[in-house]
């Protein structure tokens, strides 16, 4: 499967396995490519109180305080990032409770006059081992310290007490074979390519008593009924072990038949041979603050939007948009107050216009929503949906980050939506326009908020990052409609710039050089799914 966000001279393509001389990297495999009442904690403010891990108490109704933040100071205290347990909105020690923000009060201060301060960022190794083969993304359950770790090749490892343990949690591989990917880093070409397969787990508030979770899944074996379709699958654990899935509890959530609409070239085929129309795919689901089910959706594949021309701006196809799903509803399962009404509308759209949303996050305290967009041929970007929004169009393909109507390698002949307006990105990252090998190295990454403790120069910071080896992190403040400016942290220190911040590896942490995700610990710090075969912990610099 693949965490693929680029592609060789047609589409752009990020591989999770690869040899880069002089970096000698091979990964396994290429990759494509949250909560109600989430915050825990005690006392806030400015300064989250004590707290830390431990689930608030949750409930139906917002936690208790007032318009101004708790007692606190300056720096975060302890206040922690696990969802209370309860319903459709933060309860105590929740998301707006107690643990950062206050009890119920206003969102963190926030201020976009400056660049975050971050000199520079340690790391620790939480685990890393050959057992994992292609690392892509990683989650905790609420309330839970074992770490669930998402193996691109069809495997849930979970991570427990020192151990990863040697039954997965949840095993598809037969499901991920005859996959395009052989083995070494795709040069310009079609081959050893790929960016299907498991790419993404989430836990639902009430995990601890419904035991559901959910995962995307792109099969790639040829003898499955599945294959090539986009799938978003629930699971229940198994009643006799908690750290096994049932095999036999999996229930389609969303299932998206592969194809072309419109039209569209190249045109679909199933089979090993690479082809342009199997690509952006569902890559990624997450839980919002408001307890639904978000998913990224991607374009459909093709160059510039081939296979399924225009679908990320027609409101009938969920292609190239953020889906809001409810579990509990009937199928499609559409989040009942959705925005479209219309009679042939997706009613399981919430935001549109993305191309490839690889990777995306709320910041739980103020329901922001930050989206990473892999693009085409000349951008990459950072979409932004502040809390409470909806229902915007990021206007891929009528633009590519900042450039409307993208040309060169793209031309596209796209409109916006009638009667819509461009919701313009906050970051944006150009590149070259030549293609091939020279855009097989940018791809970005979406990140997390920081509400953690343990790195007070790093809160209220929204970091994010880049696949390849040799490209850096990026961290920067969004307040309101105000984007602060840039700190690049480099993944690797070198010693003829000691002033440019870096990561620096602590204790037996291993040299930073892929990452796959950067995702959020029920102790309200940051983790990296890294290299393809370990999963860091962000920590103070040393």
């Amino acid at each position: 499967m693949a965490l693929v966000f680029r592609r060789p001279s047609s589409a752009r393509i990020v591989a999770l396995s690869f040899s880069l001389a002089p970096l000698a990297l091979t990964l396994g495999a290429v990759v494509s490519c949250s909560t109600n009442g989430g915050g825990g904690g005690g006392v806030g403010g400015t300064t989250s109180g004590v707290g830390g891990g431990t689930p608030g108490t949750g409930g139906s109704t917002p936690s208790t305080g007032g318009a101004a933040p708790g007692a606190g100071g300056a720096t975060p205290g302890t206040g922690g990032s696990t969802p209370g347990t309860g319903g459709a909105t933060p309860g105590t020690g929740g998301g707006s409770g107690t643990g950062g923000t206050g009890t119920g009060g206003a969102p963190p201060a926030c201020d976009a006059s400056a660049a975050p301060p971050i000199d520079g960022l340690g790391y620790e190794k939480i685990v890393e081992t050959d057992d994992l083969n292609a690392v892509v993304y990683a989650a905790q359950a609420p309330g839970a310290d074992d770490w669930y770790i998402v193996d691109a090749m069809g495997y849930v490892r979970v991570f427990s007490g020192g151990n990863l343990l040697p039954t997965p949690f949840l095993d598809v591989s037969s499901e991920v074979q005859d996959s395009g990917f052989q083995g070494s880093v795709p040069s310009g070409g079609a081959a050893n390519y790929d960016e299907r397969g498991l790419l993404s787990i989430a836990f639902p508030p009430d995990y601890q008593t419904s035991g559901k979770f959910y995962v995307t899944l792109i099969p790639t074996t040829l003898a499955s009924d599945n294959t090539d379709h986009d799938l978003v699958l629930e699971y229940t654990r198994s009643a006799a072990d908690p750290l096994v899935a049932d095999a036999n509890s999996r229930k389609p959530i969303m299932d998206l038949v592969p194809g072309n609409t419109g039209g569209g070239t190249p045109v679909y085929s199933e089979g090993t041979d690479f082809n342009y129309s199997k690509m952006h795919n569902a890559s990624t689901v997450a839980f919002g603050p408001d307890g639904m089910l978000y998913v990224g959706l991607g374009d459909g594949g093709g160059e510039c939007n081939s296979a399924r021309p225009g679908a990320p701006q027609d409101l009938t196809v969920p292609y190239g948009k953020i889906l809001r799903l409810d579990p509990s509803q009937p199928a499609p399962y559409a989040a009942a107050d959705n925005p479209l009404v219309g009679a042939d509308e997706d009613k399981r759209i919430w935001h549109w216009g993305v191309r490839n949303p690889c990777r995306f996050s709320f910041d739980a305290p103020t329901g922001d929503l930050y989206i990473g967009e892999v693009g085409q041929w000349q951008h990459d970007s950072l979409h932004f949906a502040p809390g409470g929004s909806v229902g915007l169009n990021f206007g891929w393909p009528a633009f590519e980050g900042t450039q409307e109507n993208p040309s060169g390698q793209c031309n596209s002949s796209v409109d916006l939506r009638a009667g819509d307006t461009r919701t313009a990105p906050i970051f944006d990252l150009a590149h070259g326009a030549e293609g091939g090998v020279s855009n097989l190295v940018i791809a970005i990454i979406g990140g997390r908020v920081y509400r953690g403790s343990a790195i007070p120069e790093l809160y209220g910071a929204y970091l994010f990052a880049e696949f390849y080896p040799n490209r850096p992190v990026r961290a920067l403040y969004q307040c309101g409609s105000t984007t602060s400016e840039i700190t690049q942290i480099d993944k690797i220190c070198d010693p003829n710039t000691p002033d440019v911040p870096c990561f620096v590896p602590v204790g037996d942490a291993p040299e930073l050089r892929q990452v796959g995700a950067i995702v959020l610990g029920n102790d309200g710090e940051l983790y990296l799914p890294a290299n393809g075969n370990a999963l860091l912990k962000i920590v103070p610099a040393p």
